[in-house]
């Protein structure tokens, strides 16, 4: 039984709760000289189904409750007649997610072009609390509605990044440095188990009814009973790199914060294992150095706000990461994909549309292509570039290296990404060149 002013009743006996609700409510409005509303209460009734002759009717002075299948209890939205009971909860925080991002999405109607960072920061603050609302109370142990999450946060960063729907999905998150709304969930989750773990006077007596309640849930847990305790540890199970709960001894804050950061660490080995796996990632990204702006030296993060998203100019700054991220227009990206009747081939045969003898990748076209116009704006570049930066000259054997030579290096950053745009749009003013190996080197 609910009442919409924030409190609950519930009987495991459906005939009980029936005459207790009459009686205790209307008790409860004589001391206070007032009146039970009628309105305010909605009824959901869980287990097993029967029909509905077999249920007791219940009244209030003789008015009846309404039944319903959904309800929102403080913020955490319930339904009956389903397995998860949580379904619409994720169902309606996604929706207000999606609404919320496509309005930041919007904004450049009217303010003009959001540089990442800013469009980073709207989203921890108006996408985010939506994405994470009641994670502490639902745990995902159901996969279909945590997609619905999922599909919200993708669809968002790839916009804020420029890249298309077929892009990795790791590199949302390691160049932008926000936690994949999965582990983000689990992380909050323990964070409020460690939390509650503290309500605790000095006695070892409960502080509060939630750490009573945790208990009993812990209790239920050791039996092998379905409680909130098992489905943390389901869903910790599940991460890419399994997380093990204990629950055999008394549980400590000590153990929720080596819990917390194995989460993290199963997090960074996930998008590690990712861009190193994935052939459109591979050859740039994996073992890439990042400035540490305490130390100031260059070290390894798997996942971090990266420094050439904030270049100001918005075409230039797109232009790079679509380099960087394998979602541009060159040959070897479009041909990995059936495009206008045109079938997939081999990586080998996605040749440059210029000088046709070499793949058409982002190293080639932007340092490798002797195309009289790629030449002419490669020059005034590498000009600039020593000039900036002496000590990059000769220092890599390979377009690839070269190109992981000039990443790290910020002061440069402006200039990589304007000889982006630049070779860019003379690809894509050229048409794509089809050549397809023969039948037996395909098969």
């Amino acid at each position: 039984m609910l009442h919409r002013d924030g409190w609950n009743i519930g009987w495991v006996n459906i005939v009980l709760c029936a005459i207790y609700v009459n009686l205790s409510l209307l008790r409860v409005a004589c001391a206070h000289s007032s009146s039970v509303m009628i309105g305010e209460f909605d009824r959901l009734i869980f287990g097993p189904r029967q029909a509905p002759a077999g249920y007791p009717s219940f009244r209030i002075n003789g008015k009846p409750i309404k039944h319903v299948e959904k309800a929102c209890y403080l913020g955490i939205w319930l339904q009956t007649g389903t397995r998860n009971i949580w379904k619409e909860q994720y169902a309606v925080k996604a929706k207000k997610a999606r609404r919320a991002a496509n309005v930041i999405l919007g904004l450049d109607r009217f303010v003009g072009n959001l540089t990442a960072w800013d469009m980073r920061t709207l989203y921890m603050a108006r996408v985010d609390p939506y994405l994470t609302a009641g994670c502490d109370v639902c745990l995902d142990v159901n996969f279909k509605s945590l997609k619905l999450l999922e599909s919200v946060q993708c669809m968002f960063l790839r916009r804020m990044l420029g890249l298309g729907s077929r892009s990795t999905r790791a590199v949302l998150f390691s160049e932008t440095g926000i936690w994949p709304i999965k582990y983000r969930r689990t992380y909050l989750a323990l964070k409020n188990l460690g939390y509650i773990l503290k309500l605790k006077t000095e006695d070892d007596k409960p502080q509060r009814p939630v750490w009573n309640a945790l208990q009993q849930s812990l209790s239920l847990a050791r039996t092998k009973k379905l409680s909130w305790i098992n489905d943390l540890r389901i869903v910790l199970a599940q991460l890419h790199v399994p997380v093990t709960l204990d629950i055999s001894s008394e549980m400590t804050g000590a153990m929720i914060e080596d819990a917390m950061k194995e989460v993290k660490h199963s997090m960074e080995a996930w998008i590690d294992s990712e861009l190193e796996s994935s052939a459109r990632t591979r050859d740039l990204l994996p073992g890439r150095l990042e400035m540490d702006s305490e130390s100031g030296k260059l070290i390894k993060k798997s996942l971090d706000f990266r420094h050439y998203l904030r270049i100001t100019s918005t075409n230039h700054r797109r232009a790079l990461t679509r380099m960087i991220l394998s979602g541009h227009s060159l040959a070897v990206e479009r041909r990995r994909w059936q495009e206008r009747g045109k079938p997939v081939v081999p990586r080998d045969w996605r040749l440059c549309c210029f000088c046709k003898t070499y793949v058409e990748d982002p190293p080639h076209a932007m340092f490798m292509c002797e195309h009289p116009a790629l030449m002419q704006i490669r020059e005034i570049f590498l000009l600039k570039l020593y000039a900036e930066v002496p000590d990059v000259r000769g220092k890599a054997r390979t377009p690839w290296g070269f190109f992981r030579e000039l990443l790290p290096r910020r002061e440069i950053t402006p200039l990589l990404a304007k000889l982006a745009y630049d070779v860019s749009k003379i690809f894509d003013s050229a048409p794509m060149l089809c050549v397809y190996p023969p039948a037996s080197s395909v098969a």
